[in-house]
């Protein structure tokens, strides 16, 4: 992959500034944020008369200072991902990057020695500008008012601290910047040459009805840039069974088993993780649930920014090793192999995604976002690792993946949360 020129020059800064200062690990996922300094700037100052401090007003003030940034802007992105049935691959790689520039916007304006409200503006700016570039279809004004509304808000309720609370709005710039600029560089635009699939051959995947898909979806995520992991192969899952193995045929014949007994309570838990599509999808499940932890333990916004980032680059960095692992093996999916073999009238419960079968997606996702939730609510874990179990579980359920693609894949998750957790940057 080829940097553009501004990434090369601002990772040159960066690195010469690593070499003269001798500096430790940078606390920040975007190292290039500890060069950042504020800028002279001006925002929107509203003068309210005391006694006009109403309902429409006092709404809109605790609409965006009675809310952690996080919460309010977590929301908004889920609504734009439903709005525009993203795929999780996609979700999960906006929601890192969002989570990513609001942590470390907010975290620089601390270190500067701002006031929370100025930390507050770095977060809202930051996490408005990050969405418009990755929603474009959206009017770009839209968002970016709605951080301007942010702003005005926090100068509205505090006037005494304008002048820090602009500073953290130059802060939020920057930070949107490197970030938009990063995810523009991190390989998530190549497009896949058709010619590099593989010969056919038994065993490999290929579209299942209804879909019938003669693509498969995403086949260079696995070659995306990772926030923690070295790449994508670097946590390389062991082969699935061979396509002629008895071992694969007794995976599919699992699955045939459980499709024509399934119980309500499967049937609930199936439906419930399905989350394809025009749903806030797998990731953006995992957020709420984690917002939920963190509301339930009255996490402070710092503590959260630093959950939900954590949460999301290791989420993505899931995605990337388990879909660098389906296109490495091409394993055909469950309902290909029982319709071929043991009942050609199967139809799973669930519609079969259009990638390969092995690892499941939801499992390695589910199994990072595990591990990386327990580190921070531990006293939770036995709950945590239930949904996981179950997020994993739903896709035999649903009659798309064989046992062991789940079995695979939360291994992997656990190992890439694990890793994860160690090489994040350290806590301020």
């Amino acid at each position: 992959m080829t940097l553009r020129p501004d990434t090369r020059l601002v990772l040159l800064l960066f690195f010469s500034m690593q070499l003269a200062s001798g500096l430790a690990k940078a606390a920040y996922w975007l190292p290039e944020v500890q060069a950042l300094v504020p800028e002279t700037v001006s925002i929107p100052r509203i003068q309210l008369d005391p006694a006009a401090r109403q309902s429409p007003v006092l709404a809109w003030e605790t609409h965006w200072t009675g809310q952690h940034a996080s919460e309010r802007w977590g929301s908004e992105a889920s609504r734009l991902i439903v709005k525009y049935r993203v795929n999780p691959l996609r979700s999960v790689r906006m929601l890192a990057s969002l989570y990513v520039a609001m942590h470390d916007a907010g975290l620089r304006a601390s270190e500067l020695g701002l006031s929370g409200s100025a930390q507050s503006a770095a977060t809202h700016v930051s996490a408005a500008r990050t969405l418009a570039h990755f929603f474009p279809l959206e009017p770009p004004e839209r968002l970016h008012a709605m951080g301007e509304s942010a702003l005005a808000a926090l100068a509205a309720t505090q006037p005494h601290r304008v002048r820090e609370i602009a500073q953290g709005a130059s802060i939020g710039r920057g930070v949107a910047r490197l970030a938009v600029l990063r995810a523009l560089n991190d390989g998530a635009d190549e497009v896949w040459d058709a010619r590099t699939r593989p010969i056919e051959k038994p065993g490999m995947w290929r579209g299942v009805p209804p879909l019938d898909s003669a693509h498969p979806q995403e086949p260079v995520a696995g070659m995306w840039q990772t926030w923690m992991l070295k790449n994508g192969e670097e946590f390389r899952p062991p082969a699935p069974p061979a396509p002629d193995s008895d071992a694969l045929l007794q995976a599919a014949q699992e699955v045939l088993e459980v499709s024509r007994n399934l119980t309500p309570e499967q049937k609930r838990i199936a439906e419930y993780w399905h989350l394809d599509q025009g749903t806030v999808t797998p990731p953006g499940s995992w957020n709420l649930k984690a917002q939920e932890l963190a509301t339930r333990w009255k996490l402070p916004e710092k503590e959260r920014l630093r959950l939900m980032s954590t949460l999301n680059a290791g989420m993505m960095d899931a995605t990337i090793a388990c879909w660098h692992a389906k296109y490495t093996w091409w394993l055909l999916r469950p309902a290909t192999l029982i319709q071929a073999r043991l009942d050609k009238t199967f139809m799973p419960y669930l519609v079969t995604p259009p990638h390969p079968s092995y690892t499941s997606g939801h499992a390695t996702i589910s199994g990072a976002a595990a591990e990386i939730l327990k580190r921070f609510f531990p006293e939770d874990a036995r709950e945590i690792d239930g949904w996981a179990e179950d997020a994993a579980m739903s896709r035999l359920y649903g009659g798309i993946h064989y046992r062991f693609d789940n079995e695979a894949g939360l291994a992997l998750g656990r190992q890439v949360g694990k890793a994860v957790l160690v090489r994040a940057p350290p806590q301020r």
